[in-house]
């Protein structure tokens, strides 16, 4: 089993297999709680704003503003991971994250049967079941704005540090961090796979609320596995050791500064060379069109369309099965294919398969197909988009991880921001910023149709024609403005016009017993050379 093991992952020390064994199980844990957290949560924001009289007329722009309020708030805990992995271990940091995570699903958890919460139960409307808004708890829906915003800060700090903490645990040897990161992807999504799904099933069976019953138990097993992570100390300069303590208020005023230079940094090594500008368009505006794909257009479809937002959950299911695949393949040719720019033009192109969504809906479902059998069919689809985009993610943040390399090696002592936290903390800030302007401007355009849509009653054929309206120009035409966008920033890097470029020096994997040779052969030269030697006579 062990030769297996190091067949697997040659180069790896026993303390590096060893944490990304543990890192690798909290990773499961928190997708599994994350799917079923998120899932419910969407799907309660989707329901309760539509079905509550004060927000009913603008649901979907409420959505939007929520959804961009969190993912400003993502952006706090995003830069804010670069102080804190600063001065606390990594993994410290991810498993406190992730144990606040789960003191919040608590809390819809109690708020629920306080205010008579009910299982879930359906009506019918327009030929389409929907959930009964009688079954749900009196709380009002506002309470979505300081409980959601709360899971941002969290989630925020826990993506940022997924994407840094590889570093910390195999060091910047390039085939190291995407032997890594593509095996903790692939466990990752089958557990985002199954998530999904059983999300779904929870959800429809249970409802919004009671789905989340399984969060906390994982978010805790996550914290747990986490914890026994080991990573490296970081050395702190005398300077800094000698900095006077600040009080908490003091403190949080140098952190918001700090944020600052944070971006700052991230923008002045992003804006330094064509080698990492254009991530971008590779790396930010990919993200953006990603995850509104599961975040946008599979809810809203789900509501508008298909008449109950826990569809998004199937769809979203095919979509983390399409990133399983994705992560499994760049696994496969980790050393075949040397930078991320081959995987990123694979994934602008499939881009363009969003028209098929409205382009198919009507026919299909003014035909007798189901709203969830046609959910199932939309899943499919899903899958093989973020096939594309699993690989490129996967490569991007090997590529960055090792390129940042040498800067890390080189940091002065006395900052308090790594290059590596500040780039990645720059661009995730920018995808927020584009996601919050994208999606409310859309739920704004969305709410128009979902309102006729509303106004319509028994003309089950018209509700569809209407719904499936504005998702020509989101799905179809803002995907294609998206592909052009993402493929052209593939061809800023110097040498990208080939098939397949070479940017970064990719260090090829090897075993211990290859390295052991290697090592003896260089101490025989080194002797052979020290007999060579003949003292100088006077």
């Amino acid at each position: 089993m062990s030769s297996f093991i190091d067949k697997l992952f040659p180069g790896f020390s026993a303390e590096q297999k060893r944490n990304l064994l543990f890192y690798t199980i909290g990773i499961m844990c928190y997708k599994l709680g994350l799917e079923s957290a998120l899932g419910a949560v969407k799907t309660m924001m989707t329901e309760r704003f539509n079905s509550n009289p004060a927000t009913s007329g603008n649901a979907f722009a409420t959505i939007g503003l929520l959804e961009g309020l969190n993912q400003l708030c993502q952006s706090l805990g995003s830069i804010a991971v670069a102080p804190l992995i600063f001065r606390f271990k990594t993994p410290r940091v991810l498993a406190t994250a992730i144990s606040f995570f789960a003191c919040i699903t608590l809390v819809f958890l109690i708020m629920e049967p306080a205010t008579g919460g009910q299982i879930v139960s359906y009506i019918t409307k327009n030929g389409k079941e929907s959930p009964d808004p009688k079954t749900y708890g009196s709380w009002t829906p506002y309470l979505l704005f300081p409980l959601f915003l709360s899971i941002g800060i969290a989630y925020g700090i826990i993506e940022l540090i997924r994407r840094v903490i590889p570093r910390d645990i195999v060091g910047g040897d390039a085939g190291k961090l995407k032997k890594m990161d593509a095996t903790v992807h692939i466990w990752y999504e089958v557990a985002g796979t199954g998530g999904a799904f059983f999300s779904a099933f929870m959800i429809q069976k249970l409802g919004h609320v009671y789905a989340m019953c399984v969060c906390p138990v994982l978010f805790v097993a996550a914290a747990c596995s986490w914890w026994q992570v080991s990573s490296p100390d970081r050395v702190i300069s005398a300077k800094l050791q000698n900095a006077p303590k600040r009080s908490a208020l003091g403190a949080m005023g140098h952190y918001v500064v700090v944020y600052f230079s944070s971006i700052v940094t991230g923008a002045r090594i992003i804006f330094s060379s064509r080698k990492f500008i254009w991530l971008i368009p590779g790396y930010t505006i990919g993200l953006v069109f990603h995850r509104y794909l599961e975040n946008g257009i599979a809810p809203n479809f789900s509501k508008i369309v298909l008449g109950d937002a826990s569809y998004a959950q199937i769809m979203n299911g095919g979509s983390n099965f399409g990133e399983l695949c994705g992560a499994f393949i760049v696994f496969i040719f980790n050393t075949q294919i040397h930078t991320p720019i081959p995987w990123v033009r694979w994934d602008a192109l499939v881009l363009n398969l969003l028209w098929l969504v409205p382009g198919l809906a009507y026919q299909l479902l003014s035909t007798g197909t189901s709203p969830q059998t046609f959910s199932w069919m939309v899943a499919g689809l899903f899958m093989f988009i973020s096939m594309g985009w699993a690989a490129g993610d996967v490569s991007l943040a090997a590529y960055i991880q090792s390129s940042l390399e040498h800067s890390e090696d080189d940091e002065e002592s006395t900052e308090e921001v790594s290059p590596l936290g500040a780039v990645m903390a720059f661009l995730y800030s920018s995808y927020i910023a584009f996601y919050f302007c994208l999606n409310f401007g859309l739920g704004k355009y969305l709410d128009i149709y979902a309102n006729k849509v509303k106004a319509i009653k028994n003309d089950k054929l018209l509700a569809y024609s209407t719904g499936i309206e504005p998702f020509y120009m989101i799905a179809g035409v803002m995907f294609s403005i998206g592909c052009v966008v993402v493929l052209a920033g593939t061809f800023i890097p110097k040498g990208s016009f080939a098939m397949n470029p070479t940017l970064v020096e990719v260090v090829v994997p090897r075993s211990d017993a290859e390295m052991a040779v290697e090592k003896h052969a260089e101490e025989e030269y080194a002797h052979e050379l020290e007999v060579l030697k003949v003292p100088t006579q006077n």
